[in-house]
């Protein structure tokens, strides 16, 4: 057997882009339509066997803490090699192990960094490459409407309810148009209340600049207050994303709770459409605790990453205990 690695050529990328379509595991933020809206620069190196694809991996090249390498992407839930084996059936584990050393092994950088895709993935490979692995919890929901429906926090679903009321009326009014000064604005406003940097060039340009065909945008205004919410979802043909939730803080006890109406119209879409609703879920305490309330079920994502940087070495740690202060 005869395994060739190559790198794609530009008008190859829709064979890339089929093969993570079929891929078990393949998910929106494998694909070229969503790494080119970070960077347009994407590298695909693939393992080929008899013309087809048995293993590949995209990449964006970036500088991050001044250190250059392939780093997880911003706003990207996950990114790394995929394997797939056509004839499943007699799909072996060493092989895709062999497969993910061969990528590995191609991919010379000073720092590299993947998020593999949700669930029980195997992180030998990498392992024996020398990678550090850790392991983190999203949410996922995946029953029906009526099922999850049914499993709702109570008092979710009371609140839920007045929302929703709000919307029947025509106090709030959901759609998808927002104009470039409203997205900054709100971004504005939530990094400052929520004490964090939203990149808001690089948020206004890839909203902008997404397909309805693989993102979809929710947002929320009040007769009242006008722009309350906005809320960002890439999909793909299994799951839905929550990459972006935005909104402002209002006095109101019903509209203080607005992220649980975005929320829901982003989980509605995402059942109605026989697809896994994913909260790219965190392991701090209330935010862990907000999925969960909104019915979230916990799945490992494993993370590995390997650097000859001493100085990103030394920044992850310090990033580590900051984490653990907050927790």
């Amino acid at each position: 057997m005869k395994w060739i690695v190559t790198l794609l050529k530009v008008e190859e990328y829709d064979i890339w882009n089929r093969f993570v379509g079929e891929h078990p595991g393949g998910t929106i933020f494998h694909k070229t339509s969503w790494l080119s809206l970070i960077n347009s620069q994407v590298e695909i190196f693939v393992i080929r066997m008899d013309h087809n694809i048995l293993a590949g991996v995209a990449l964006i090249k970036t500088s991050k803490n001044g250190v250059s390498g392939y780093h997880i992407p911003p706003y990207t839930q996950y990114f790394g090699p995929l394997y797939n084996n056509p004839d499943r059936k007699n799909s072996s584990l060493t092989e895709e192990h062999e497969c993910i050393s061969l990528l590995l092994e191609t991919i010379h950088a000073k720092h590299v960094d993947f998020r593999l895709a949700r669930g029980h993935q195997s992180v030998l490979p990498y392992y024996w490459k020398g990678f550090e692995t850790s392991v983190a919890i999203t949410h996922t929901i995946a029953e029906t409407k009526q099922e999850y429906l049914k499993c709702l926090n109570k008092n979710k679903i009371r609140e839920l309810n007045k929302l929703l009321l709000m919307k029947e009326s025509g106090e709030l009014i959901v759609d998808a148009a927002i104009s470039e000064m409203e997205l900054s604005h709100l971004l504005q406003q939530t990094s400052v209340r929520k004490g964090f940097n939203a990149n808001t060039k690089l948020v206004l340009s890839f909203v902008t600049r997404s397909d309805a065909s693989f993102a979809k945008k929710i947002v929320i205004r009040s007769r009242q207050h006008g722009l309350i919410a906005f809320g960002f979802f890439p999909f793909d043909q299994r799951g839905v994303y929550n990459i972006i939730n935005a909104s402002v803080r209002i006095s109101d006890p019903v509209l203080k709770t607005i992220n649980l109406l975005l929320l829901y119209e982003a989980i509605e879409f995402a059942l109605d459409n026989g697809k896994i609703f994913d909260f790219e879920g965190s392991m701090l305490p209330g935010v862990e605790a907000f999925c969960r309330l909104m019915g979230g079920k916990p799945v490992p994502v494993y993370r590995v990453q390997k650097s000859s940087s001493l100085q990103y070495s030394l920044l992850r740690a310090a990033h580590q205990i900051k984490n653990d202060w907050k927790t």
